[in-house]
């Protein structure tokens, strides 16, 4: 059952971007505030992300390409914002904002040689959640670092219909509301898939005549 208070088209964002979020977030581990985790990007999982690390308490940096998506990642309540396309070695930035001790918790969304730079922005005993494969099929990273730290690695792909009815409820108590970039209908889905590849913030939702 979906909350209440979302319309359906709000609803139709939650069983693919908004579970797999809550997975990585709630479920796979639990969150404790005043945690810091690093969530990359602006798309559909990256923003639920951000919007349940808010709710529970964590401080939430982001990373995009676009300034004027990580204002607005601000006003979803990220604790810090870096640009990696003037901050190519954001890593290193991460480290910086935690005085040296890096993130409890990083949401991998591009795999490939990225996973580099999250393994160093780790802290100790933290934990790397691998969820996107935008920037290839095979995560690279030195082992000394992931053993000498113990880092965890944990693959999400979404997620169990129980943790979907922890997710629903908590959506409807907390108030949080999917952001959607923007709705097409049947006849627009070439434009739909085009925004896609452009990078929007947030979900694009198709949506059928009634």
């Amino acid at each position: 059952m979906a909350p209440s208070s979302l319309s359906d088209a709000e609803a139709s964002t939650l069983p693919i971007a908004a579970l797999t979020a809550w997975f990585a977030l709630v479920e796979a581990t639990k969150p404790i505030p005043g945690e810091t985790v690093l969530i990359q990007g602006t798309g559909g999982v990256s923003l639920f992300a951000l919007q349940f690390a808010a709710a529970f308490g964590l401080r939430a940096i982001v990373t995009s390409s676009s300034d004027e998506k990580l204002e607005r990642a601000r006003e979803l309540g990220a604790w810090q914002t870096i640009n990696y396309r003037t901050q190519p070695a954001w890593d290193e930035v991460v480290r910086g904002l935690t005085d040296g001790v890096g993130v409890k918790h990083v949401l991998e969304m591009v795999g490939g040689d990225n996973a580099r730079r999250s393994l160093n922005a780790l802290a100790a005993d933290g934990r790397l959640s691998v969820i996107g494969l935008l920037g290839g099929m095979e995560l690279s990273f030195p082992i000394i670092p992931f053993l000498r730290n113990r880092i965890v690695v944990q693959g999400i792909s979404i997620g169990h219909r129980r943790a979907f009815e922890r997710m629903n409820e908590a959506i409807e108590t907390l108030a949080i509301k999917p952001v959607i970039d923007k709705v097409y209908g049947f006849d627009d889905v070439p434009q739909a898939f085009e925004h896609l590849e452009n990078g929007p913030f947030g979900k694009i939702v198709i949506a059928g005549s009634r």
